[in-house]
C-alpha cells in the first residue's frame, strides 16, 4: 500500500481549513524533519514552488508599482501635450505607453502561471497531507509496539527490583538480628574480639 491508496475526501481541505503543511508548527514538529523518502520529496516539492510563487508575488506587486508610475506619466506627459502644446514630449508618452503595455502583459502572464500555481500547490498540499496520515498511522503502528514492549520491559525490571529490595531488607534484618543476638549473649567485648577475628 502507498500513500496514493489513502482515500481522503479533498474537500476536507477546506472544511477543517488545513494550511500549507510545511508552515505549519505541529506539522513541522511532528514530520518536518522525518526522513522518509515520499514525505522529503513532497515537502521539497512544495517548498520549491511556495517560494516560485512568493517571487511571482514579488514581480507583480513591484510590476503593480511600476505600472501606476506609468499611468501617472502618461497622465502628465498628456496634459502637457494637450495643454503646453510640448509636441516634443510625444516619444516619451509612446516610451510610457509601450512601458505600460508590456507591464500589463507581464501582469496577465503573472496571473496565469499564479493560477495554475495555486492549484499545483493544493494538490501538492493534498498529496503531503496523504503521505503524512500513511506515514503517520505507519509510525503510530511501529512506536506503539515499541511502546509495549518498553513497558513490559519495565515492569519487569520493577519486578526484579521489588524482588532484590525484599532480598536486600531481609538480609538487613537478619543481620541485624545476628549481631543483637549475639551481643546480648557475649556481650560487647567479646563480640568485638569475634568481630576482628571471624570478619578479617
Amino acid at each position: 500500500m502507498s500513500y496514493k491508496d489513502i482515500k481522503i475526501d479533498e474537500s476536507i481541505m477546506k472544511r477543517n481549513r488545513i494550511s500549507l503543511l510545511i508552515e505549519d508548527q505541529n506539522w513541522l514538529a511532528l514530520f518536518g524533519k522525518s526522513t522518509n523518502k515520499v514525505i522529503l520529496n513532497l515537502k521539497e516539492e512544495l517548498m520549491e514552488l511556495v517560494n516560485k510563487r512568493k517571487a511571482l508575488e514579488r514581480e507583480e506587486n513591484k510590476l503593480k508599482d511600476e505600472k501606476v508610475l506609468a499611468m501617472k506619466m502618461i497622465l502628465g506627459i498628456s496634459n502637457a501635450v494637450n495643454n503646453e502644446n510640448k509636441v516634443q514630449d510625444l516619444v516619451l508618452l509612446d516610451e510610457y505607453k509601450e512601458k505600460l503595455e508590456n507591464i500589463n502583459e507581464r501582469l496577465d502572464e503573472i496571473s496565469f502561471e499564479l493560477e495554475n500555481m495555486y492549484d499545483e500547490i493544493r494538490e501538492l498540499n493534498f498529496d503531503l497531507l496523504r503521505a503524512t496520515v500513511y506515514y503517520g498511522y505507519k509510525e503510530l503502528k511501529q512506536r506503539e509496539k515499541e511502546l509495549k514492549d518498553i513497558t513490559e520491559e519495565l515492569d519487569s525490571i520493577r519486578e526484579r527490583m521489588k524482588e532484590l529490595i525484599n532480598k536486600k531488607y531481609d538480609y538487613q534484618e537478619w543481620i541485624q538480628s545476628v549481631y543483637s543476638f549475639l551481643h546480648g549473649l557475649l556481650g560487647r567485648e567479646e563480640t568485638e574480639k569475634l568481630d576482628e577475628k571471624i570478619l578479617e
